[in-house]
C-alpha cells in the first residue's frame, strides 16, 4: 500500500465508480491521486496540483473539442493523476486525437456516466484520502512515541538505529562529516560500495554533525514521516552525546589545570580522578605546545587528535589558550606492556607529519615537545615543552624537522641558557667578537651564517636552504669567516666551541 495517496486503480474499485471505465492511458492506472478537483476553464497552469484527478463535463471546450488533446498533455506535464470526463452532454464522444495522446503519455482518461453527480464521486474519494492521511498521522505518532521512549529510557543510539532499520526494512547508518560510521544497522553492513544511498542531514546547534544513510531506492510517505522522526531522535542522541562529551572535556580541563598549578594533588588523588575522567594513569604522558602568529584552528587540531587517538586506542586531551594549543598525549608504559615505542610511532613523529602536511592546516606552526612523565608529574612535561618552544624561537627557525622541538634535544641549551656568569661571555668575545664587530660595521649576517652552518653539520646545501640563499653565497661567507676569525672550520673541536658560543649568544640576545 502506497501512503502518498490512492492509486487510480484503487479508486476505480469504489462502488460509485463501478459503471465508469478507463478508456485510454491504462498504463497510468497506478498514478497516485492526492486530490479531486473540477475544471471550469481550460487554462490549467498555475492552479492544478500534482496528483489531482480532474473532473469535467468539457463544457468550457464544447465549441472546440480539439482542445482536449492539449489538455491531456498539459495535465501530464503538471503531474496530474487522471482526467475524468462526462462526455455525453457536451462532447457526445471523446476525440480520437485525445485518446491517442492519453495512450502516448500514460495519463488515464476515465469516462463517467452522466447520471453520477460530482458530489457522489468527490465525497467517497475524499473520505478515502482523508482516512489514509489519518492512518499516516497515527503511524507517525506511533513511530515518534517509540523512538522518543527509547531516548528517554536511554536505550542507546544503536537501539534507535536498529528500530529505524526495522521500520524501513532497509539498512541504515549514521556517519559523521568525514563519512566515518557512528552507528550502523545491521552493525556489520558494508557501506563502502554504496555510492548513492538516500541521505539526510542531522543538525545540532544549527550545524551539520552527521548524515543519515538509507540503502533504499525511494521512500513512501509513511517512511518519509518515519525518517523525519528518526532525524529528530538521532539529533537528540547526538546532542546528548555532545553535552556529555563537552562536560567531560570541561572536567578534564579543570583537572589538568590542577595538575599544572601548585599546590599539586597527591598521586593517589590524581589516579582516582584520572580513572573517573577516562585518562589512564598507567600511561606515560607528554605535553606538546603548538603555537604560531595566529592561533591554530580548533577544528583542525581536534580532528587530527581524534583521528590519531582512535588509531592508538588512547584518550588524549587538548586545551586552547591564547594563540596556542596544548596537547596532553598518552602512551602506554612500555615497562607494563612489554612493547617498545618506535620513533615512527612516537607522538613527536606524528606531530611532525601534521605540521609538514599542507592539507592538515597546521603548516607554519611550531611545536615544543615535553618529556615523558607520569600523569601526576605532567607539569614537568608542560614546563619542558614551553622551554623547548622558547629556545627554538630564540635560535631561529627551531631545532628538529617539521617544526617540532623536543626538550630532550635542546636540554643542554637550556642548561647553557642558565649560565649567567662572565665566563661564557668572555669566551664568546675571544672567539667570535671580531665576527660580531664585522656584522655591526657592514650590516652583514656572518654570525647567523656560521650558526646555521654548524646546525646543518657543515652541509652547504642545507645551510643555503635554511638561510634561503644560494649555495655560492654560503661558500663566499664561509671564506670571509675564515679570513676574519682565522679558524679552521673543519676542526671538530673548534666547531664544538664556536657552536656553544653562538647558542649562548642567541639565547642571551633574543
Amino acid at each position: 500500500m502506497d501512503t502518498r495517496g490512492i492509486t487510480l486503480r484503487e479508486l476505480m474499485q469504489l462502488p460509485i465508480l463501478s459503471t465508469a471505465r478507463v478508456i485510454s492511458g491504462e498504463q497510468g492506472v497506478d498514478r497516485i491521486v492526492r486530490f479531486v478537483d473540477i475544471m471550469e476553464v481550460p487554462d490549467l497552469k498555475g492552479w492544478v496540483s500534482e496528483g489531482v484527478m480532474l473532473l469535467t463535463t468539457a463544457y468550457s471546450i464544447r465549441h472546440d473539442p480539439s482542445l482536449l488533446t492539449a489538455l491531456v498533455h498539459t495535465l501530464d506535464s503538471l503531474g496530474a493523476a487522471a482526467l475524468a470526463i462526462k462526455p455525453a452532454r457536451f462532447l457526445k464522444e471523446i476525440p480520437q486525437a485525445a485518446i491517442e495522446a492519453s495512450n502516448a503519455c500514460g495519463l488515464p482518461i476515465v469516462e463517467i456516466p452522466p447520471e453520477i453527480p460530482y458530489t457522489d464521486i468527490t465525497q467517497p474519494v475524499m473520505e478515502l484520502l482523508l482516512g489514509r492521511q489519518a492512518m499516516l498521522l497515527r503511524r507517525a505518532e506511533e513511530v515518534y512515541r517509540t523512538l522518543t521512549t527509547m531516548v528517554l529510557e536511554n536505550s542507546g543510539i544503536q537501539a534507535v538505529s536498529d528500530n529505524v532499520a526495522e521500520f524501513l526494512k532497509a539498512p541504515v547508518a549514521l556517519v559523521d562529516n568525514d563519512r566515518r560510521i557512528i552507528v550502523s544497522s545491521p552493525s556489520g553492513f558494508d557501506w563502502s560500495g554504496k555510492e548513492t544511498p538516500l541521505t539526510w542531514n542531522i543538525n545540532v546547534d544549527r550545524r551539520q554533525v552527521a548524515r543519515l544513510l538509507v540503502d533504499k531506492d525511494r521512500l513512501d510517505d509513511m517512511e518519509q514521516v518515519g525518517i523525519e522522526q528518526a532525524r529528530l531522535v538521532f539529533a537528540l542522541e547526538l546532542m546528548r552525546k555532545k553535552v556529555a562529551e563537552d562536560t567531560e572535556v570541561r572536567l578534564r580541563g579543570n583537572f589538568i589545570d590542577e595538575l599544572l598549578t601548585p599546590p599539586l594533588p597527591s598521586r593517589h588523588e590524581v589516579e582516582r580522578r584520572a580513572r573517573q575522567l577516562g585518562m589512564n594513569p598507567a600511561h606515560k604522558w607528554e605535553v606538546a605546545v603548538i603555537e604560531g602568529e595566529t592561533a591554530p584552528k580548533e577544528e583542525n587540531v581536534t580532528r587530527l587528535l581524534e583521528r590519531e587517538a582512535k588509531r592508538r586506542g588512547v584518550t588524549p586531551h587538548v586545551e586552547f589558550r591564547s594563540n596556542r594549543a596544548v596537547l596532553f598525549l598518552p602512551t602506554p608504559d612500555t615497562r607494563r606492556t612489554g612493547t617498545g615505542t618506535t620513533e615512527e610511532d612516537s607522538w613527536g613523529k606524528t606531530l611532525e607529519n601534521w605540521l609538514q602536511d599542507k592539507n592538515e592546516g597546521l603548516g607554519g606552526f611550531r611545536t615544543g615537545m615535553g618529556t615523558s612523565e607520569h600523569l601526576w608529574d605532567i607539569h614537568t612535561s608542560y614546563n619542558a615543552a614551553r622551554r623547548a618552544l622558547s629556545i627554538s624561537g630564540r635560535l631561529g627557525q627551531g631545532t628538529g624537522s617539521g617544526g617540532v622541538t623536543r626538550f630532550e634535544d635542546v636540554e643542554v641549551y637550556h642548561l647553557l641558557e642558565a649560565t649567567n656568569g662572565p665566563g661564557f661571555a668572555a669566551l664568546f668575545e675571544r672567539k667570535l667578537g671580531k665576527l660580531r664587530q664585522y656584522d655591526q660595521e657592514h650590516d652583514s649576517n656572518m654570525l647567523l651564517t656560521f650558526y646555521h652552518y654548524l646546525e646543518c653539520r657543515g652541509s652547504l646545501i642545507e645551510t643555503a636552504n635554511s638561510l634561503y640563499i644560494h649555495r655560492n653565497s654560503v661558500k663566499y661567507r664561509l671564506e670571509r669567516i675564515r679570513d676574519i676569525t682565522g679558524f679552521d672550520l673543519n676542526d671538530p673541536r673548534e666547531q664544538f666551541v664556536c657552536h656553544l658560543c653562538l647558542i649562548y649568544y642567541y639565547l642571551q640576545e633574543k
